[in-house]
């Protein structure tokens, strides 16, 4: 987790990863910065692809990003929570060993973007099919 802290916003994901998510077919739908969980503050972002949906969120109580990918049909809601509609972890989806180290502590906001779009890149295609039933790839 950085030093500082880095959120997510519709403007900082993007800055950072608009482009490359663009290149694989996802386009920015929402944001909500209106949930709580566990009392604490949360961003989410929405991204929708042809075949699936991809959030990337932020929260105070777990302190770092993440990537979640659910079905079409899926909600947006906030994965974290547990409870969400089919929003289901980008690492828990991917048996992929990346061999990414995060980088230092007080690295700058830059170098976090960048290990996370490495991180996204490395696991996308795994996660994407392990979500989708076979036919629907």
């Amino acid at each position: 987790m950085p030093g500082r802290i880095i959120t997510v916003s519709h403007t900082s994901v993007d800055r950072h990863l608009g482009p490359m998510l663009a290149n694989l077919g996802d386009a920015l739908k929402a944001a909500d910065n209106t949930i709580a969980y566990g009392g604490r503050p949360t961003r989410a972002v929405y991204c929708r692809s042809a075949d699936y949906k991809l959030q990337i969120c932020w929260s105070a109580r777990e302190g770092g990003i993440d990537f979640m990918l659910a079905p079409l049909d899926a909600t947006n809601t906030f994965g974290l929570t547990g409870s969400s509609d089919g929003w289901r972890h980008l690492l828990a989806l991917s048996r992929s060993d990346d061999d990414l180290q995060p980088p230092p502590v007080d690295a700058d906001e830059e170098t976090w973007w960048t290990w996370r779009k490495a991180l996204l890149l490395t696991h996308i295609d795994e996660a994407r099919g392990a979500l989708l039933p076979k036919n629907r790839r």
